[in-house]
């Protein structure tokens, strides 16, 4: 990551504006959370009091519905709650009950008041439910209703016994009583012990109120303020709210909550914000990190392309697919370089066109000061014989050489005309301009056509033409192009072979071709002059005698209409002769 890059400037960026938030957020916290978070809660607190004083007074409950409502209240508020006269005495307070139906058909409420810690803790583990049966240890509050009894242990069928039948301390006979549970108000876990001796000791605290306390809720306001318990320094929040009946304080509604919970916490929340603090800023600079290279990454690989299309490198495209800005960018690049290419691949083929052309025109003189110079010399020969023959007649020879002189200038006349024929044919094949006109013919048919016609020659020097065809099928050709092809290989098999030998024609099935292969029995080619054959005037005499070696032009013209129809063709040399084929 360069200092002055993209990257890195977008990396300070985003990390300075979050750490920026990061700080505020932190110091904003660990400055007004608590106090805000204690407002928030007694305001709460305050609200849901007032509702309950509301409710409360204008519908009556009783006994059991005051029960179940204040526990409700605690749980739902995490304070404790205590229904007084306007003294201060207590009216409600033993709420968090069991509720069971005894064995006698009769309801006994079994007060938790008495249990310890380790008891309420395991009260609470064991979930009892309506339809649970257990069985009941302890002293009842009036032996002769046994409405309301205090245990000491608690059993219940598959878990352990909850409490102990320790009877230190406790005045009364202690009774057992077995039923079926057909209520239960239980309070949250971390709530019970909150209320022990806590609610006691501020409403002993509190009262006697002071005139202007009495004033206060006679009006019918509520009385709030912060108390501090004196033996534990443990700090809470007192509300007393009057409930008004004819216009007079029937009862009041006390209830406390500890603050110490909120500033233990938050005492503990700075300790943690030291910790979290340092992981944030870290986090922060990791994530500022990814967040900037993955926005510059698709900047940076653009950059990439963009110079190398600047060095006239249009190989490279950009993979960016995504629908956004970048993806549009990435896709306006590889558009322009696709455009930039394909001109630039133009103007390289427009030059290798251009030297292509040069180069062909620079042969096509070469070949054309060739040709002359090598038809001067083909022509020389049978002119230079034709002058002096002719100059013989005009002398007035003999009237018995006259014939022979005629037959000779005939012959070589005849000669020149074939020459000039073929290099006419060689002339058009080499300019390309000749169109082929492809039809379906069978090779075979056209080689037996082409040896009849070759049948006095063959007789001349005692020569047999074996064909042999094996899966032959159509060929799609100029058949009169392939036709001059197999006459001219033949002359030449014939004019080079052994006499008295034979000349094989083998036809053979190569997938979708065929391949033609023409041996005689003779001399070999030399190695050095395989490739040589098929350039115009060789001859592989190299005294270049009229008699057998022909015009020369015989397989150039092979090469070029085999050339014409894409075909691979080629000579060897064998044990016995010369092979020469090519496929259709």
């Amino acid at each position: 990551m360069k200092r002055g890059g993209v990257t890195f400037k977008l990396f300070a960026i985003t990390a300075s504006f979050f750490l920026l938030f990061y700080a505020i957020v932190l110091v904003g916290q660990l400055l007004f959370f608590e106090k805000f978070y204690q407002n928030q809660r007694l305001a709460g607190l305050e609200k849901k009091l007032q509702s309950f004083s509301e409710e409360y007074a204008s519908n009556r409950w009783d006994e059991p519905r005051i029960t179940r409502e204040m526990g409700l209240f605690i749980s739902q508020n995490k304070a404790q709650l205590a229904i007084l006269n306007p003294e201060g005495k207590v009216k409600y307070d033993n709420f968090f009950r069991i509720v069971i139906r005894d064995d006698k058909g009769a309801s006994v409420k079994i007060s938790l008041m008495l249990l310890s810690e380790s008891d309420q803790k395991e009260l609470l583990a064991a979930h009892l439910q309506r339809g649970d049966r257990i069985q009941v240890e302890g002293v009842f509050d009036d032996d002769r209703s046994k409405e309301l009894i205090y245990p000491l242990v608690i059993k219940k069928a598959g878990m352990k016994d909850i409490g102990s039948a320790d009877m230190s301390g406790i005045e009364g006979p202690l009774e057992q009583i077995s039923g079926v549970v057909t209520d239960a108000l239980l309070p949250s876990p971390n709530l019970w012990n909150l209320r022990q001796g806590l609610l006691y000791l501020a409403i002993d605290d509190w009262f006697p109120l002071t005139d202007e306390q009495k004033a206060d809720l006679q009006n019918g306001r509520m009385i709030e303020k912060e108390w501090t318990e004196t033996l534990t320094g443990v700090r809470s929040f007192i509300a007393v709210q009057p409930v008004m009946r004819d216009g007079k304080v029937s009862e009041l509604l006390f209830a406390i909550t500890s603050l110490q919970q909120i500033s233990e916490a938050y005492d503990a929340l700075r300790l943690f914000y030291l910790y979290i603090g340092v992981g944030g800023i870290i986090l922060i600079l990791l994530l500022s990190l990814i967040f900037s290279k993955f926005v510059t990454k698709p900047l940076l690989a653009l950059n990439k392309i963009a110079l190398r299309m600047a060095k006239l490198d249009f190989s490279a495209k950009s993979p960016i697919r995504s629908n956004d800005e970048f993806g549009s960018l990435s896709l306006s690049l590889n558009s322009l370089s696709e455009s930039l290419d394909h001109t630039l691949k133009e103007l390289h083929q427009a030059n290798e066109q251009l030297r292509a052309d040069m180069e062909q025109k620079q042969r096509m003189e070469q070949m054309q000061k060739e040709f002359v110079s090598n038809a001067s010399h083909e022509l020389k020969t049978p002119l230079s014989i034709v002058k002096g023959f002719a100059e013989g007649l005009r002398d007035g020879i003999s009237e018995s050489k006259r014939e022979r002189y005629l037959e000779v200038i005939l012959d070589e006349t005849g000669k020149m005309e074939d020459l000039v024929k073929d290099m006419l044919e060689l002339t058009k094949l080499e300019s390309k301009t000749i169109k082929l006109k492809k039809s379906r013919f069978m090779v075979s048919e056209l080689i037996e056509d082409i040896v009849d016609k070759l049948s006095h020659h063959l007789n001349e020097k005692g020569l047999k033409v074996v064909h042999m065809a094996a899966g032959e099928h159509p060929v799609y050709a100029d058949q009169s192009k392939i036709e001059q092809v197999l006459f001219n290989i033949l002359v030449n098999a014939i004019r080079h072979a052994v006499p008295g030998s034979e000349i094989t024609v083998r036809i053979e099935s190569d997938g979708e071709r065929i391949r033609v292969t023409i041996d005689n029995e003779g001399e070999n080619i030399p190695e050095d002059q395989l490739e040589d054959i098929w350039e115009r005037f060789y001859r592989a005499e190299r005294s270049r005698n009229r008699k057998t070696g022909g015009t020369g032009l015989g397989l150039a013209i092979v090469k070029h209409i085999l050339e014409l129809h894409e075909s691979r063709y080629g000579v060897t040399n064998t044990e016995k002769g010369v092979s020469f084929y090519f496929m259709l």
